[in-house]
């Protein structure tokens, strides 16, 4: 697969069999625009058709793997047409399900800030490694949209029913042990190794059979089809507020 240019909102490292996928607007802290997304999708898609890829991680450049929806993608969309913004729901939606449905294992390596959208990349990842002081949070309450992306669904299964109601009411923040000891976080380890650590494991999973590890992704895509029946209700209720 091809690395994109430097100054690209989404850019991919190769080490052997291992893509990293790159989310690069440290200036805004890694905020999903509609360019990022639809780069983070050609991305993962590429890296997922690519046969000499084993293995994804995807982290962010700078002191955040994402704060979640740009602000400026939020306040558009707040005066746009009916089109226009149930395409920009399609569009985020459309990221989490390649990240579901990709046959290449994903390793989410995450240290900062983890919010809203940010979170539901986690979420959508296969294994998730998290930097010690980072700090998750879902204020979409707060910002006047219910949690998309599939992410309530997805949120559930990961912390339980009554949590994830809790965090997605409260809009409370979590820390990296919490997400540790709630299942959602495999390790937390010191920030200058939050890489290391997730190409290490990301090298091992990238050299077990590709046949097996494919079967058991698709197996896995299966657990998330229901998550993705919540979509259309999503875009519903959204454009109704």
């Amino acid at each position: 697969m091809s690395e994109a240019a430097d100054n690209a909102v989404v850019t991919v490292e190769r080490q052997g069999a291992v893509a990293t996928l790159w989310l690069n607007r440290p200036d805004v802290l890694n905020a999903l625009s509609l360019d990022v997304n639809s780069a983070l999708i050609a991305a993962l898609e590429e890296a997922d058709q690519d046969e000499t890829v084993g293995a994804m991680v995807l982290a962010g450049r700078g002191r955040a793997f994402s704060a979640g929806a740009d602000r400026k993608l939020l306040a558009q969309l707040e005066h746009a047409g009916r089109a226009q913004r149930v395409a920009a729901l399609e569009l985020g939606a459309r990221v989490t399900h390649a990240m579901l449905h990709a046959e290449t294992p994903i390793i989410a390596a995450v240290q900062g800030y983890a919010v809203g959208g940010g979170l539901s990349l986690a979420l959508a990842a296969d294994i998730v490694f998290a930097a010690e002081g980072t700090v998750f949070f879902i204020p979409e309450v707060e910002l006047g949209v219910p949690y998309l992306w599939g992410s309530t669904p997805m949120l559930a299964a990961s912390l339980g029913m009554h949590r994830a109601r809790n965090l997605m009411l409260s809009c409370d923040s979590f820390s990296a042990e919490d997400a540790a000891q709630w299942g959602l976080v495999r390790a937390v380890v010191p920030a200058d190794r939050l890489i290391e650590e997730a190409n290490n494991l990301a090298a091992r999973l990238a050299a077990m059979p590709r046949h097996a590890m494919a079967s058991q992704k698709r197996l896995n895509s299966r657990l998330a089809l229901r998550y993705m029946a919540w979509l259309e209700d999503e875009i519903s209720l959204s454009l109704d507020l």
